[in-house]
């Protein structure tokens, strides 16, 4: 990338108009957030129609555990981005020329780890989420086929949440549609035409991983990225391992709250329910990740912007910018969430064709939506945090949501109320964690004033 057209990206996220700015950067970001997705989704329908259900059970047992390798990569990412989007708002450029050798190493070191411990106890790890015979065989051929091609899969990722700092939202999208095309056509050469079953799903996501790699490596080896490269000095930055793990640890720790805490919630409606009130809360589940799906995009979409106006110290265009990705986040939202109050029964029918539901299931699936409208808020509360380096604030948030509230309030009503208590518990726990994420919010912003107050002192 040549400095000029760096130099427009950053003068546009400084002072350009924040609407159009917001929907230039958030529209991409929701893309490929869908395009990434759509990976666990194409491995799941080859292992579905293509093999059989034992396939796609060893499958669907491994991805929990797919997903804390996605953590570590996260943890990578995120971090580094945060730091990078502070030091070019602040125009640090020593920063700046750290972050690629710091993340290319982190990223080999930490794979290095998952792939071992991985690869040894893949067995253990699915007989663990449950797995036997069969299924946990296919599991674990699945999984520690994955984790081979876990250093690629680290690597892309961590540098994709680091173009998408630079406000590179449109590239960093491209990059993983790519990703994704390679998986779709592998699986068809892999299943439908050599028959490798399990082991072939994992290998087409593995040759994804290393062209996803590739080119993101590419990127910032050709001198298209704003940060210096040098490839002949690939070195770690101990000075910025505080930084980039403190904001980064929540990217590891979110999959692994949210696996705790799915484990007590499955396990009480398996408990107090039947296997068709599992069913439903699953489907509940995936029809409002769909929908939130356009938020999280928002979110991301921001992060750049927060970073680079706090590094350059436009305190007044920081908050402007949170309340305008809030407020507009949050009539999109109201707007998909309206069908899903008013029309349950038809959406979740896209999911559940053949499931009877009663007025008890509507009732339960509007009670866990009920607090559809206040999640743009939170979700731009989260980012805030990571683009200002609070680490701590971050992993404080995940500890409530998930350990300290959901897991105790769930398990509290779910003993006096059954079934419907885990879909009150949930709504009263999240209330709580709203309530108190807005809390800390005001007080970050609060802080920001003053900063701003001194400035212009």
């Amino acid at each position: 990338m040549t400095s000029q057209k760096q130099s427009q990206i950053t003068n546009e996220i400084l002072q350009g108009n924040l609407v159009k700015l917001m929907f230039k950067l958030s529209i991409p970001s929701t893309l490929g957030i869908l395009m990434l997705s759509l990976n666990t989704f194409i491995d799941a329908l080859f292992a579905g129609r293509f093999i059989g259900e034992t396939a796609l059970a060893g499958i669907s047992l491994s991805l929990p555990l797919t997903g804390i390798v996605n953590g570590f990569a996260f943890l990578i990412g995120v971090g580094s981005a945060s730091v990078l989007s502070r030091a070019i708002g602040s125009g640090d450029i020593k920063t700046q020329s750290k972050i690629f050798g710091t993340l290319t190493v982190m990223s080999i070191v930490i794979s290095f780890f998952i792939t071992i411990v991985g690869y040894r106890f893949g067995e253990e790890l699915i007989v663990l989420m449950g797995g036997s015979g069969e299924v946990a065989s296919a599991g674990a051929e699945y999984f520690k086929t994955y984790v081979l091609g876990s250093v690629f899969l680290i690597i892309a990722q961590a540098c994709s949440e680091v173009i998408k700092s630079e406000g590179q939202m449109r590239l960093a999208t491209i990059f993983g549609c790519i990703f994704v095309i390679v998986n779709i056509f592998l699986n068809f050469i892999f299943i439908i035409v050599f028959h490798w079953e399990t082991h072939g799903i994992a290998l087409a996501t593995v040759f994804g991983m290393v062209v996803y790699s590739i080119v993101n490596l590419a990127y910032f080896l050709a001198g298209k990225s704003s940060i210096p490269v040098n490839p002949k000095k690939i070195a770690i930055a101990i000075d910025l391992l505080p930084a980039i793990l403190s904001v980064g640890i929540s990217g590891l720790f979110y999959p692994i709250m949210v696996l705790v805490q799915d484990y007590v919630v499955f396990n009480s409606i398996s408990y107090y329910g039947t296997n068709n009130d599992i069913a439903f809360f699953g489907a509940s589940g995936k029809l409002g990740s769909v929908v939130y799906i356009p938020i999280i995009g928002f979110a991301q979409a921001l992060q750049p912007i927060l970073g680079m106006n706090y590094g350059a110290r436009n305190y007044g265009r920081l908050k402007k910018a949170y309340l305008t990705f809030s407020m507009i986040g949050t009539f999109l939202l109201i707007l998909m969430w309206l069908p899903l109050q008013l029309y349950p029964r038809t959406l979740l029918e896209l999911i559940l064709p053949s499931f009877n539901f009663t007025e008890n299931d509507l009732l339960n699936f509007r009670i866990f939506t009920i607090l559809g409208p206040l999640w743009p808020l939170a979700y731009c509360s989260n980012t805030l945090f990571q683009s200002l380096g609070k680490g701590k604030i971050i992993l404080i948030v995940i500890f409530l949501r998930s350990i300290i509230l959901n897991i105790p309030i769930v398990l509290i009503f779910s003993k006096y109320l059954g079934v419907r208590g885990i879909y009150f518990g949930m709504l009263f726990a999240d209330f709580l964690f709203m309530t108190i994420v807005f809390i800390l919010t005001y007080i970050e912003f609060k802080k920001i004033t003053n900063l701003e107050t001194k400035l212009y002192k």
